[in-house]
This record gives C-alpha cells, sequence and structure tokens, in this order.
C-alpha cells in the first residue's frame, strides 16, 4: 500500500482537487437520482414540521366541520327546447345549427343567473317579508319607519343573496339543466328553488307574449306604409299608360314575382303577322295557278272541259273510222268535222274563261297582301314608338312588383302571427324542488379530504421554502464548486461518543477517517502533510472529533502522531478523553520548556496528546508568539505527524495565527448547518492570512443527505464484509 501511495505522490501535483474514495461516483449517482428521492429527503430532514403542520391543518378542517351551519340544498330540473330545432344533412349547416343551439343554451344559463330574474323571485315570493328568509341570512326585518331607500336596500340585499346561493348545473348531452338553493332551513331551500323555476318559466312566456305583440304593432304600421306605396306606384303606372296611349290588354306574374304586360299594338302586331302570312300562302299559291287549267278557278270549269274533250276525241275517232269508208265530202265526215270544229271552239272558250278567274285570284291576293305589309308596317312604327316611351313603364312597374312582394310578405307574416300566437312554451319544468332530508354540508369526509390535501400542500410549501433559504451544505460534493475547496472526507453522523466509535473498526465513522487518512497521502510529494491545523468557522461543527479520529488512524498505520489542543479558549479534547487538566499548550506559550512533561500518551488511541493547559487571558498573542513555531519544529523531529485542533475562525484571530505555521489546513464543514456566507467568510479570512488550504472535511453527514449519495453505511467507498476483514 505504501508502493501506491508514493507513486501516486508522484503524480500529483501540489494542490489537486480530491474527494473521498468511491465519492465521485457516488456523486454521479446522486445527479441522476430521481427527484422523488431528494423530496423525500427534504420530508425526512423536516418530516416533524411536517407532520405538525398536517395535523394542524387537519384539526382546523374538523373544527370548522363540527362548528359550521348544517345547510340544505333543494334542486329543481328544467328542460330547456331550442325555439326552432334545425334538422339538416348537409355538413355545413348542421354544424352552424350546432353552434347556434351552443349559444342559445349558454344565452339561457345567463338568463338563469341573471339579476332581473332574481328580483322577480324577490318580488314574486314577497321575501323582503319573509321571516324565514329574513333569519336565514341575517336580514334586516322591515318596519313601518323604513324609508323607500332602504326598502330597496332590502331588496337589493335578497337580491344579492339569492344570487349567491344559487347553483345552475347543466345535465350533460341533454336540454336539461338543474337549479339549486342552498340554505340553513330545508323548508326555505325548497320555496326558494321553486319559486326560481315557476319565474324563469313565465319570464319566457312574457317575453314571448311581449315579443308576438311588439310583433303585430311593427307589422301592422309597416303594412299600411307597404299598402300605401302600392297605391301610388299603381296609380303612376296607369296614369303614365293612359297618358302615353298605351293599352294594356293582359298582364301576369312570373315565377319571380315580375309583372308581365301585352299591350293592344303587340297583339294587333301579332294578328296582323299571322294574317300576312297567311296572305302570302294564298298569293304564293295563286301565282302557281296562274298556268294550270286543273286548279284554282278552273278547276269548276275542269269536268266540263273534260267531258267535252271526250266527246271530241270520240268524233275524231269516229271521223277516222268514217274517212276509211267515206270520202271527204260525205256528209257524214263533213258532219262529223263540223262537230269537231264546234266542240274545239266550245273547249278554247271555256278554257280562256278559266284562265282568266285566276288571273283575277291572283291579283286579288296580290293586293291582300300589300294591304296587311303596309298595316303591319304602321303597327311596327307604332310599336317602336310605344317601347322607347315605355322604359318610364317597366320603371315604375318594377316598383309596383317590388311594393306588392313586400306587401305580400309582411301580410302573410303577420297572418302567421296571427294564427300562432304566443304559442306554445319551449320551457317546462321536469321535477319541483323537495324538502331535503339531511344536510348537504358540512360533509366530513370531504373536509376532511380537502384539510388533508390542504395541508400537505402547505407543508410542502413549508419544506421547499426553508429549502430554498437553507443555504447550508446538503451534497458535500458542493463544496468544491461553492468554494474551490477539495473535498477529503464525508463523516457520518453519530450518536456515540466519538473517542470509543472511532477504535470500533468495523464502524461507519472509522471508515470515513480513513478514507480521509488516505486521500491526505496524495497531498504532498512525502505523503500525509506532517504538520495540518483543523479549524472551523464556528464551534460544535466537529474539528475536536475530527481532529481526535484523524490522529487516531494515522496512529493506526505505525505512524507516531501527536495531537495539540489549540482550542485554549474553550479546550474540548481533554473532555472527550476523560482526562484532568493540566500543564499545556499555553504554559509552553507562556515560558515552561518542559514539553515531555505536558505530553500525554493514549495508548488506546495510539498517539499522543498535547492538552490546552490553562485558559490564558491573551490567547491571541500567546498563539501569536514565536514559540509555536518552535514547538511545532521541535516536535517534528520526534512525530511524524504533528496535527493542531484550532479554535473557531469567526471573531477570533487563532486560527489565522496558527495556519501559517503549519504545512496546511484542513477546514471542518457541518453538514446542514453552517451557511454558505459564513463558510466563504471563514475561509477568506485563512487564505488572506497565507495558510495553504488542503481541502475540507464535512462532518455530520445524515439521512437528510441520503438523496444526495452519503448517508449511513454507504457513500465512502470501504465496508467490511461478514468475515470482518478489511477490504482496503
Amino acid at each position: 500500500m505504501n508502493q501506491f501511495l508514493e507513486e501516486r505522490a508522484d503524480s500529483t501535483s501540489t494542490r489537486p482537487v480530491l474527494t473521498a474514495s468511491g465519492l465521485g461516483d457516488e456523486a454521479e449517482k446522486a445527479r441522476m437520482m430521481p427527484v422523488v428521492e431528494q423530496v423525500w429527503a427534504a420530508f425526512l430532514s423536516h418530516r416533524n414540521l411536517a407532520i405538525g403542520v398536517v395535523l394542524g391543518v387537519l384539526l382546523l378542517g374538523l373544527l370548522a366541520t363540527f362548528l359550521a351551519t348544517p345547510k340544505y340544498t333543494s334542486t329543481t330540473r328544467l328542460e330547456i327546447l331550442p325555439d326552432a330545432p334545425v334538422a339538416t344533412s348537409v355538413e355545413g349547416q348542421r354544424d352552424k345549427a350546432l353552434i347556434n343551439e351552443i349559444s342559445f343554451y349558454n344565452t339561457q344559463y345567463s338568463l338563469l343567473r341573471s339579476e332581473t330574474l332574481a328580483e322577480r323571485v324577490v318580488r314574486a315570493g314577497n321575501l323582503t317579508n319573509d321571516k324565514a328568509f329574513l333569519e336565514a341570512f341575517d336580514l334586516d326585518s322591515p318596519d313601518a319607519s323604513m324609508t323607500s331607500a332602504e326598502r330597496q336596500d332590502l331588496a337589493r340585499e335578497a337580491t344579492e343573496t339569492l344570487l349567491d346561493r344559487l347553483s345552475i348545473s347543466p345535465v350533460r348531452n341533454s336540454s336539461l339543466v338543474d337549479a339549486s338553493f342552498t340554505t340553513p332551513v330545508p323548508q326555505l331551500s325548497a320555496k326558494l328553488a321553486n319559486l326560481w323555476a315557476e319565474q324563469f318559466v313565465q319570464v319566457s312566456i312574457d317575453r314571448r307574449f311581449a315579443a308576438t305583440s311588439d310583433a303585430r304593432k311593427y307589422l301592422e304600421s309597416r303594412l299600411e306604409t307597404l299598402r300605401q306605396n302600392l297605391e301610388a306606384s299603381e296609380r303612376s303606372l296607369i296614369n303614365y299608360g293612359t297618358n302615353k296611349g298605351i293599352v294594356t290588354i293582359s298582364s301576369q306574374r312570373n315565377a319571380n314575382g315580375r309583372t308581365e304586360t301585352e299591350t293592344l299594338v303587340s297583339s294587333d302586331i301579332a294578328e296582323v303577322s299571322k294574317g300576312l302570312a297567311r296572305a302570302r300562302e294564298l298569293r304564293i299559291a295563286a301565282e302557281a295557278e296562274l298556268s294550270n287549267t286543273m286548279t284554282g278557278s278552273a278547276a269548276i270549269v275542269a269536268p266540263t272541259i273534260g267531258s267535252m274533250r271526250e266527246k271530241r276525241a270520240e268524233l275524231e275517232a269516229e271521223l277516222a273510222r268514217q274517212r276509211t269508208i267515206l270520202a271527204d265530202d260525205y256528209p257524214t265526215v263533213v258532219s262529223l268535222r263540223a262537230q269537231i270544229a264546234n266542240l274545239g271552239r266550245a273547249i278554247d272558250r271555256e278554257t280562256t274563261r278559266s284562265s282568266q278567274g285566276n288571273r283575277e285570284a291572283y291579283n286579288a291576293a296580290v293586293k291582300r297582301e300589300r294591304e296587311l305589309q303596309a298595316e303591319l308596317d304602321r303597327l311596327t312604327q307604332k310599336y317602336n314608338r310605344q317601347q322607347q316611351e315605355s322604359i318610364e313603364m317597366a320603371i315604375l312597374q318594377r316598383e309596383v312588383d317590388s311594393n306588392r312582394q313586400l306587401y305580400d310578405g309582411l301580410l302573410q307574416r303577420y297572418k302567421e302571427i296571427g294564427v300562432a300566437g304566443v304559442g306554445t312554451n319551449n320551457i317546462s319544468v321536469v321535477d319541483v324542488a323537495k324538502k331535503a332530508d339531511k344536510p348537504s354540508s358540512p360533509r366530513l369526509l370531504l373536509n376532511v379530504a380537502i384539510a388533508l390535501v390542504a395541508g400537505i400542500a402547505l407543508a410542502v410549501g413549508l419544506i421547499f421554502f426553508l429549502e430554498k433559504i437553507d443555504s447550508s451544505v446538503r451534497d458535500p460534493q458542493d463544496v468544491a464548486n461553492r468554494f474551490d475547496l477539495p473535498l477529503l472526507g464525508a463523516i457520518p453522523e453519530t450518536d456515540l461518543p466519538i473517542a470509543s466509535e472511532i477504535l470500533n473498526k468495523r464502524s461507519t465513522t472509522y471508515e470515513a477517517y480513513f478514507s480521509l487518512m488516505t486521500n491526505l497521502t496524495f497531498l504532498t510529494a512525502h505523503g500525509a502533510p506532517r504538520s495540518v491545523m483543523l479549524t472551523s468557522s464556528r464551534p460544535q461543527e466537529g474539528k475536536s472529533s475530527s481532529s481526535l479520529s484523524l490522529a487516531t488512524v494515522l496512529a493506526s498505520t505505525g505512524k507516531s502522531v501527536i495531537l495539540i489542543d489549540a482550542d485554549v479558549r474553550n479546550p474540548s479534547l481533554n473532555r472527550y478523553l476523560d482526562l484532568p487538566a493540566k500543564a499545556g499548550l499555553t504554559h509552553y506559550l507562556s515560558g515552561d520548556d518542559n514539553v515531555n512533561d505536558m505530553i500525554v500518551e493514549m495508548p488506546s488511541h495510539g498517539f499522543s496528546l498535547l492538552t490546552a493547559g490553562k485558559t490564558p487571558p491573551n490567547a491571541a498573542e500567546l498563539l501569536g508568539s514565536d514559540r509555536l513555531p518552535k514547538l511545532i519544529e521541535h516536535l517534528l523531529t520526534r512525530y511524524d505527524h504533528v496535527l493542531i485542533d484550532s479554535a473557531p475562525l469567526l471573531g477570533l484571530a487563532d486560527a489565522p495565527l496558527i495556519a501559517r505555521r503549519v504545512e496546511g489546513v484542513l477546514f471542518t464543514i457541518e453538514a446542514n448547518s453552517t451557511k454558505n456566507r459564513i463558510i466563504a467568510t471563514s475561509l477568506n479570512r485563512l487564505r488572506m492570512a497565507g495558510a495553504k488550504m488542503f481541502g475540507a472535511i464535512v462532518t455530520k453527514v445524515g439521512t437528510k443527505n441520503h438523496a444526495y449519495g452519503y448517508g449511513y453505511g454507504y457513500g465512502y467507498g470501504y465496508s467490511y464484509g461478514a468475515s470482518g476483514e478489511d477490504k482496503s
């Protein structure tokens, strides 16, 4: 082991940052430790306060529960249906209907909580004269001497009281809503809840009736105005048509409500156009019959001409036959030729007469066509003039149509209101309020649960506050970060006497100081420092017990060690070791050179002790004299290590005076107690005095520090197995 320590010392600098053996891993684990464990550690450190706060709040909750006045709640249930429920399958319209329904119900809930309804309930129930109501809420009873203003104030107080005791609770996914009242009197709670529901229903009916009446009056006035406008626009339209000679023979309204009219001129044009078309057809037909003797007027004589032509053909055939037999001058032949000639002349006369009839028919058709065309042209010119004049008439017609549409729409609405009247109310009472059989408050279990939660919350808050304002060292590893001081050891808290506890090599205290001693061997090139002073910021931080324990552990390794009690103002080593007072350090500093007689051997602990001696009146002067360094130099010739237990720093000059005489200083810090500011001030004094700071020892590490990886039985890098063998 000595060879390992020497190799380690050769590779270290003069002032390395060291930690207790195994503490680096424990600190890393602490940083990774869940917050819950740190909170639990904080609770353990303040458990008495936390338990006291929780119990105190619970007691207050129980006291408030038993002293509270019992209150009774009665509830009436209402059904509120939308005025016009919308059923549609169109997604956009369905969403819009849902939004409108939500707005409707939110409005109804606000109306249920309205001050106007509360005032109406006060008047309807005559609550300002109701003794039960006034006594329940400590309101002044009215009397004959009260002024009007005082009565109004009383009514206003009653209104505010009702609103404070009212609870509106909509039933989820339904059109139902509960109205509840809580009072000290069960009958009063039921009465107020029923009054509230009745007046809310009545308000809805009144509002509907008022809305219907107002709507009828409004529609009547609007109908009268629109009727006058319609009559005026119709009068203007008729007068304009009369002045312009525009004769309307028919009118009808289309699907859009617009009036379509037919004038006399347009009707005449239609008739003339039809006649002209027929005349043109007749003229074309007559023109085709001019050269045709079989159609038209020629058709009348056509049968006669046909029979005559047949007769002539027969005669010509007979003539041909006779001429084959008889001579041309034969009377029969001559007679036949004469008959044929007469028939030809008759046929020509009839043909000429029929052609003349077709010509006359054609001429008559042409004349009729021309007359009708002239009439159509005249009517067209007249129609065009009327069209130009009808622009203003169309404007007047549109005005008439608009006024008629407005009038008809309002008239229909007026008729609907007259038929519907007030209609069925959409609000109804489903369940009336009944007198409560048992109080609704106070509720013991609920109040206990609330008090428990409040107590826990308050305790957590106090613990959090105390932890925040606590600037002491809770994580020993923070010493290096806060004070730029290496952590050399973390010493567990113990209730046993330190003088006997350090002799037990199986104890955690011995393991902690053995770890401290091991770290000291790395501080200098020659191993553990030969002269070391131990001090602290204030008393009771464990510097004397650390001096005693470190001397014992060093001696157990075979080293010769002497411990000097330099806390001459308040010596404690003789009390720890149960030694009688005798000559000591102060006697030597005062001029007594008989050091050998002052040294006490401690065979049980293995080291020598130089007690403080008699308490001097001028301790600082003695410690600042030249005899102290001479004493240390003399003792170093006899012992391997000289340990000095110095006085605390705050308010005293002893420690800075001694610090300059030794090789280095070990600074003792009590965990969870000494504040950062005090520690920083003490270290600053030592450094200003030129002291060499080896590192810090954090003492009295207890259960509160478990969350940081330190505590009883772990965190020091050493332990004993079941066989009791030292594993270091």
